[in-house]
C-alpha cells in the first residue's frame, strides 16, 4: 500500500458525508460561538458539491439545482431544535460551471450536552439522490475562566457595516473552510476567533498577550516562522482576525494553536485547530543529509542494505510526505552511509537529546506490530492495523467479533486521546477468510478513511445496500454487536 499517493483524496472523503458518486456529496463542521444575548450558539456549515446534484433547464436555456437541508438535533430521541432550509443555486448558462460549492449556515441555540444530529439532503430535481446521516456533538458548559470561541478558518470576509447579514460575527460575514484541508492553491491561512471572560478575570481595560503560532503536529514543536502576537486589552467578548502566509508550508499535518499569557507571562487560556497542508513536495537537501555526523552513534552500527531498507521502510507511519518521498529515494539508491546519515538525521530532529533512545523504543514497537499484524507477505508496518498502531499507539480498547452471523469479521479500536483528537475510533474488517489482513474501513480520526456507510459495508456479504437513505444504524441483529461496540467501547 502506498499511502504517500492517497495523502490528498483520503484528507477530502474524511470530512463527506457522502462518498459515493449516485447521491448528493457534502462536507459538514460545526463551530461553537457565545453571544451576550442569547448565550453559547451553533454555527452549522453543509457545504454541497454542485457536480453530484441535478440540474434542470429553465426556458430561458439556463440550468438550475436545489438542495433541501434539513437538520435536527436530538436527545434521548427528543428533537430539540431543528433546521429545513432549500438551497438554490445561481443561474448558469455552461456546464462547466456545475463544478461549485454550494454553503449554508445556521445556527442553533442549545445548551450544554450531547446531542444527535441528523442531517439530510434533497437534491428536489431527482429524489433518488436524496442522502441522510448521523453524527453527534458534545456542546462544553459555559464557564467563568478566560476561554476561546472555535476557531474558524475562513477563505473569504467582507464586511457587513449595515448589519444586513443575521449570521455576520463582529462586523464581518465570513465564508468558512469547513474542511481541515488546505490545498496548494490555498496561500494563506485565515481565521476568526473570539475570547471570552478577560475583563471578568483580569480586571477593567487589563493587558494581555494573545499570541499564535503553527505547530508540527506530529512533535508539537513551534515553526519558528510561524509566530505571531498581539497586546489587547480585556473585554468582555474580544474578537480576534488573524492569519499566516503558508505558500512555502511543506505537505504535513499542523495545529494552529493560540494562547492567552497575562501580564505576568502565565497562560490563561490556549485553543488548537489542527489541520493539513497540501503543497508540492519540497525535496528534502541532500546536502543537509551529507553534513550528519554518524561517527559513534547508533547509526553507524546498522549495516546492510537490506536492513537500512526495512528500517526505513518501517518509518513511514510517523514521516512527513517529504520524507517519504526522501526516503524512497535512497532505498532505490541502495547507498549504505547515506541511508545510515538519513536515519540518524529522522530522529535527531524529532528526539535531539537522545535520538537513539526514542530510535530503540519504536523500533520495540515495529518488532510488536510485526508480531502482532505481520503476515508471510506483509510486514507489521505494511498492514493496515500494524500502521495505524505505529501512528497513533496501543488503542485503549479493542472490541473483536470474528463470528457475527451479519457481518465480515471485525475490529473496533478507540483511543481516548492522540495527538490532536479525542474519542477516536478505528473500524477493521476482513473480507478475505483465508488470511489475517483486516483492512482500515472507517475512523473517525481526522486524515484517514471515512465512510458513513461503514455499516452496510461491514454486513454487505449479508444485507448489502437495501436504500440509498439506509446508514446502518439500525439496532442490531441478533447476535450482532456492531453499534454497541462503536458507540461504547469497552
Amino acid at each position: 500500500m502506498n499511502r504517500l499517493k492517497i495523502f490528498t483524496s483520503l484528507i477530502i472523503l474524511a470530512f463527506s458525508l457522502n462518498t459515493t458518486a449516485q447521491n448528493v456529496k457534502a462536507y459538514l463542521n460545526f463551530n461553537e460561538f457565545l453571544s451576550p444575548s442569547i448565550g453559547k450558539y451553533i454555527e452549522s456549515y453543509v457545504s454541497i458539491e454542485g457536480n453530484s446534484l441535478t440540474w434542470v433547464q429553465q426556458d430561458n436555456g439556463k440550468l438550475f439545482s436545489q438542495v433541501e437541508v434539513t437538520i435536527i438535533f436530538r436527545q434521548d430521541s427528543q428533537i430539540i431544535d431543528f433546521a429545513k432550509n432549500v438551497i438554490n443555486s445561481p443561474l448558469i448558462t455552461d456546464s462547466s460551471e456545475m463544478n461549485q460549492n454550494f454553503m449554508h449556515i445556521n445556527r442553533f441555540k442549545l445548551d450544554s450536552g450531547k446531542y444527535n444530529v441528523s442531517i439530510k439532503l434533497d437534491d428536489i430535481n431527482d429524489t433518488l439522490k436524496a442522502f441522510f446521516t448521523t453524527t453527534s456533538i458534545h456542546i462544553e458548559p459555559i464557564i467563568d475562566s478566560i476561554s476561546f470561541s472555535s476557531i474558524e478558518v475562513f477563505r473569504n470576509k467582507s464586511k457587513d457595516t449595515n448589519n444586513i447579514d443575521p449570521l455576520s460575527k463582529s462586523g464581518y460575514s465570513f465564508i468558512p473552510n469547513i474542511s481541515n484541508y488546505l490545498s496548494i492553491s490555498d496561500t494563506t491561512i485565515n481565521f476568526y476567533t473570539e475570547i471570552y471572560n478577560t475583563q471578568k478575570v483580569l480586571g477593567k481595560e487589563s493587558p494581555y498577550l494573545l499570541t499564535y503560532s503553527i505547530l508540527n503536529a506530529e512533535n508539537k514543536t513551534t515553526l519558528p516562522k510561524y509566530y505571531k502576537f498581539k497586546r489587547l486589552n480585556s473585554k468582555p467578548i474580544q474578537p480576534f482576525i488573524g492569519n499566516f502566509n503558508i505558500k512555502s508550508l511543506p505537505s504535513n499535518n499542523y495545529i494552529l494553536k493560540l494562547e492567552i499569557r497575562d501580564k505576568y507571562n502565565n497562560i490563561r487560556a490556549d485553543k488548537e485547530y489542527f489541520f493539513q497542508k497540501q503543497n508540492v513536495i519540497i525535496p528534502i537537501d541532500l546536502n543537509d543529509i551529507s553534513n550528519v555526523n554518524i561517527a559513534q552513534t547508533f547509526a553507524e552500527t546498522i549495516t546492510g542494505i537490506d536492513t537500512l531498507s526495512d528500517i526505513i521502510k518501517s518509518l513511514s507511519p510517523i514521516s512527513n510526505a517529504q520524507e517519504s518521498t526522501f526516503a524512497e529515494r535512497l532505498i532505490n539508491e541502495k547507498n549504505q552511509f547515506v541511508m545510515q546519515q538519513y536515519l540518524y538525521s529522522f530522529w535527531e530532529k524529532r528526539s535531539p537529546l537522545n535520538p537513539e533512545n526514542a530510535f530503540i523504543n519504536y523500533m520495540k514497537e515495529v518488532r510488536i506490530a510485526d508480531q502482532i499484524y505481520g503476515g508471510r507477505i506483509h510486514k507489521g508496518y505494511e498492514t493496515d492495523r500494524g500502521y495505524i498502531y505505529l501512528k497513533y499507539g496501543k488503542p485503549n480498547s479493542i472490541a473483536k467479533d470474528y463470528n457475527d452471523p451479519a457481518a465480515y469479521p471485525y475490529e473496533i479500536w478507540h483511543y481516548y486521546q492522540t495527538k490532536t483528537q479525542s474519542n477516536v475510533r478505528f473500524v477493521f474488517y476482513n473480507t478475505d477468510l483465508a488470511s489475517k489482513d483486516f483492512r482500515l474501513l472507517h475512523s473517525t480520526a481526522i486524515g484517514e478513511v471515512s465512510d458513513y456507510q461503514w455499516r452496510l459495508r461491514l454486513r454487505k456479504r449479508d444485507s448489502g445496500f437495501n436504500s440509498i437513505d439506509d446508514r446502518g444504524n439500525q439496532i442490531d441483529d441478533w447476535g450482532s454487536n456492531i453499534n454497541r461496540y462503536y458507540e461504547n467501547p469497552r
